[in-house]
């Protein structure tokens, strides 16, 4: 039976699971039961976003049904087949002939997304659109750009990242796919270094190599083991959230620094732009020196100091 690869697995961050997908190893557990889920949400909302598009203003050659979708291609490559199904090829004004694949994700994805562009912020997507161009061209079709269609699954924002076709990158999809329809056993790596790839592993029992992490003790006691997943979601949410926090403070630092030379150097109080009206207003204030008031007066210290408590939340990666 011939060895088949998918264009939406194919840039999968991990060699080895590739190789269990090819190989027909049996999928597991609760990371196939969510990745299916999150599959099965972008599938039902794809028309709606369709529509979307051609309310603004794009032209849309759809191709609905999934997995079983009429248009299909197929690649041929040493030892299987990559095979796939498009989504959409679109067009507007001076972007003709798109080929898209539409994504829906949470709102930290999409941020990064928008802000760092598929090439660099998912690498999986490109590679899944560079397997569609290929199959497309080569039954003829008409390939101008690739682009990503993305949709916050928190407030409904939609975004379009285009990029071009590289016939570079394409070779080295086909080659890589060849080693893996061609390997005599799962390769030996370690995990990827992107740690969702682990975690949403559907062959992490199969594969060994994601090592349960070493008990964490705390106060003389191990940490209670939790497979909660809303316990496990919250945890994630937090350290997502301290990390966009951290992303938004550099931001704000830039855009004051670009601010100050551009605008308050050069002795302006404000200015008006693009619909938007900066302004800045200079305020005293007043803090009392503590670090001063304990040097003159130790002995007042400890009268004038009281206790309070209060809970420190920490998320990290556990190793």
């Amino acid at each position: 039976m011939e060895k088949e690869l998918s264009a939406s697995k194919a840039g999968f961050p991990c060699m080895r699971n590739l190789w269990y997908t090819v190989n027909g190893y049996s999928t597991e557990g609760e990371a196939n039961k969510r990745t299916q889920r999150i599959f099965d949400v972008g599938t039902c909302l794809e028309p709606l976003i369709v529509e979307w598009l051609r309310q603004d203003g794009w032209t849309v050659e759809y191709n609905p049904g999934s997995q079983e979708a009429e248009l299909k291609v197929e690649i041929p490559v040493k030892g299987g087949t990559i095979t796939g199904h498009p989504d959409c090829i679109i067009s507007k004004g001076t972007i003709q002939n798109a080929l898209v694949d539409i994504k829906t994700m949470n709102d930290r994805s999409f941020g990064e997304w928008k802000k760092s562009g598929t090439l660099k912020a998912k690498p999986q997507y490109a590679t899944q659109l560079h397997i569609y161009a290929m199959g497309l061209m080569a039954q003829g079709r008409k390939i101008e750009h690739l682009g990503i269609v993305g949709v916050n699954k928190n407030n409904s924002e939609m975004y379009i990242d285009f990029f071009s076709y590289d016939p570079f990158r394409a070779e080295n999809i086909k080659d890589y796919a060849g080693q893996i329809f061609t390997g005599a056993r799962e390769p030996e790596l370690g995990c990827p270094a992107e740690s969702w790839a682990c975690n949403y592993c559907e062959f992490s029992e199969t594969c060994g190599l994601h090592k349960k992490p070493a008990p964490v003790v705390k106060g003389g006691e191990p940490l209670t083991l939790t497979e909660d997943e809303s316990i496990i979601a919250a945890m994630h949410e937090l350290r997502q959230s301290r990390e966009l926090a951290r992303e938004v403070r550099e931001m704000e630092a830039h855009a004051k620094e670009v601010l100050n030379e551009r605008v308050r150097d050069k002795g302006l109080r404000g200015i008006q732009g693009g619909g938007l009206v900066f302004t800045m207003t200079e305020r005293t204030s007043q803090k009392f020196d503590s670090t001063a008031f304990k040097e003159a007066h130790p002995e007042l210290l400890g009268e004038y100091t009281k206790s309070s408590t209060s809970v420190v939340y920490d998320v990290k990666e556990a190793v």
